[in-house]
């Protein structure tokens, strides 16, 4: 299928779900087909627009077209009715017919949401990107939900003057940027590239910490750090999450952080931060087991590396880490211990997680002042 006709289908489901939303008789006509033909005739036009919308949405462009044609026979100075048509035209790979429509059913209704669509592809196919953020602009503001449909954000960050366009309506900020910082129905390649436009931009665009605190967590997520760290270095530098090792001080323990720590409690754990002026972490195992407190993503080079931090309240071997790809494993103690400076290797991947567990202690402890030095 052309890329306009995967955009038609696309554009269709949403078009679709509209249409259905707000015509309760639309719904009933599709169940009662017969009773299409006690309806006014413009009533009857919105019942053909739903069910073309259905059918093309389900990949049935031959019968979207024979419906939306029944829907501009009934109305045919609705605008809904002839871009339905147009997209179902683009759908069956008829670019010319499909073009001439969507011309008619500018001219009835530009606001029309498969109008912009359609000339939005045009646009950026064209290398008009400024034509096409106009677009985008309008279509938005008349159907918000669109905003979650990836292609559009996308479309455009992948020219250069489509980049520019968004680092210019960022600054505003319209009401689509939420969606822009929050949706994210985009594969990999797609969110990364946000992520990195972002990061360049952050000059003109400054976002700061907390717009982009969603788009931090989806990137961890997915495993994503490298572009997530760069991310925040570049809209939050404040919170330092370009270094190895983030929040070493437990100054911000449990505040909402996509890179912060992550606190593993349960009924026999217990993780808490003391202090006012100098925070430390305190935590007690009540279990009969080594068990995982703390974790965090990290970003190391493979190698030899020293991990000390400041144990307090009991004995100094009972905390020890652990350095692992993905989710903590359980250390086995062989590299010492954090109060005297454990030693540990660290594997080369992209999701590394540094654990610290506490041994079953009959006492609470006090960390503070974690630090990773590489050995030699």
């Amino acid at each position: 299928m052309t890329r306009g006709g995967r955009l038609a289908l696309s554009l269709a489901a949403l078009v679709f779900a509209g249409l259905a939303l707000f015509s309760g008789l639309d719904r009933h006509s599709e169940h009662e087909p017969g009773a299409v033909g006690l309806v006014p005739e413009n009533l009857r036009a919105s019942s053909w627009e739903v069910a073309a919308a259905q059918a093309l949405s389900q990949g049935e462009a031959a019968r979207a077209g024979e419906l939306a044609a029944e829907a501009v026979s009934a109305n045919p100075l609705d605008p809904e009715a002839v871009s339905l048509f147009a997209a179902s035209r683009l759908a069956a790979g008829e670019r010319i017919e499909a073009g001439r429509a969507f011309e008619v059913a500018s001219l009835l209704g530009f606001r029309t949401p498969l109008v912009q669509a359609y000339f939005f592809d045009i646009a950026i196919a064209s290398g008009n990107a400024e034509a096409a953020a106009d677009r985008l602009d309008v279509l938005l503001a008349v159907q918000p939900s669109m905003a979650a449909n990836g292609y559009f954000f996308s479309a455009l960050e992948q020219v250069e003057g489509g980049r520019s366009e968004l680092a210019r309506r960022l600054q505003e900020p319209p009401d689509w940027a939420d969606a822009y910082l929050t949706g994210f129905r985009a594969d990999n390649a797609s969110l990364a590239a946000r992520a990195a436009f972002l990061a360049r931009q952050a000059g003109e665009v400054p976002l700061g910490c907390e717009r982009i605190e969603p788009m931090l967590r989806e990137l961890a997520r997915r495993s994503m750090r490298g572009e997530a760290m760069r991310l925040a270095q570049g809209q939050c530098p404040e919170r330092a999450l370009a270094q190895a090792l983030i929040d070493p001080g437990f100054e911000t323990l449990g505040e909402d952080s996509a890179f912060g720590w992550r606190r593993h409690g349960s009924g026999d754990l217990r993780i808490s931060s003391i202090g006012r002026k100098e925070k430390m972490v305190e935590v007690e195992n009540r279990s009969a087991t080594t068990r995982l407190v703390l974790s965090q993503l990290v970003a190391l080079e493979p190698g030899e590396y020293r991990i000390f931090a400041s144990v307090a309240g009991g004995p100094r071997d009972a905390v020890i880490a652990s350095l692992d790809c993905g989710a903590p494993k359980r250390p086995s103690g062989r590299g010492g211990s954090l109060g005297r400076g454990q030693l540990v290797s660290v594997p080369d991947c992209d999701d590394l997680t540094l654990g610290i567990w506490i041994k079953p202690a009959a006492v609470p402890l006090q960390l503070d002042d974690l630090r990773i030095s590489p050995v030699g």
